[in-house]
């Protein structure tokens, strides 16, 4: 019978054109009120930046959560500290974890952390912004970028780190504030599930 390898090919071709059919339904909770247009620009981004690759987003706080939305993928993300400007974060050089995505025994689990308050720390010009609606719009943007590194993981299920663009480990000031940064071309692709 040749219906199950034909079958499994199949689903191998289809597999990105399946991950992309669908939008992901992202819901959002915050430690602390965030700033409305930190909110409004890091959704932009990250939606922006994820649309190029195929991945649709509808954005929903789990404080509105009802239970009654049939996503087919969806990833939970806790922003924690303070997600607005405020010039109270002394800077840092240090290496920094900006953001987080659950593992457990191996598997990827669709629950990321954003650290506001670590992302604050490496953008001092940001954080001291004297206009506080253009700094809140300014870290929004990173912010966007660190939460689209986090849909990366989640959504794939991967712990692999590509070796430039979004999916690097590693983002450095520089990068995350570039005028242009995205996904390299395969970043996106399935990579294979680790073995159990």
């Amino acid at each position: 019978m040749l219906r199950l390898p034909v079958l499994g090919g199949l689903l191998t071709v289809l597999a990105p054109v399946m991950i992309a059919a669908s939008p992901v339904g992202v819901y959002l909770e915050f430690d602390e009120p965030p700033s409305e247009a930190a909110v409004a620009t890091m959704r932009k981004e990250a939606a922006g930046v994820l649309d190029r690759v195929g991945i649709g987003i509808a954005w929903r706080l789990v404080s509105q959560n009802q239970g009654n939305e049939p996503f087919e993928r969806l990833a939970v993300v806790k922003f924690t500290g303070k997600c607005a400007c405020g010039g109270f974060l002394p800077a840092s050089r240090e290496i920094l974890v900006l953001g987080t995505t659950a593992v457990v025994d191996g598997r990827v689990l669709p629950y990321s952390e954003v650290r506001c308050d670590a992302v604050r720390r490496v953008l001092p010009d940001i954080e001291y912004a004297s206009d506080h609606r253009l700094g809140d719009a300014a870290l929004g943007r990173v912010l966007g970028r660190v939460l689209a590194h986090e849909l990366y993981h989640a959504v794939l299920g991967t712990v692999h780190h590509g070796a430039s663009g979004l999916a690097k480990g590693f983002q450095s000031t520089a990068d995350l504030k570039s005028d242009e940064i995205a996904f390299d071309g395969g970043d996106w692709e399935l990579q294979p599930a680790p073995a159990q």
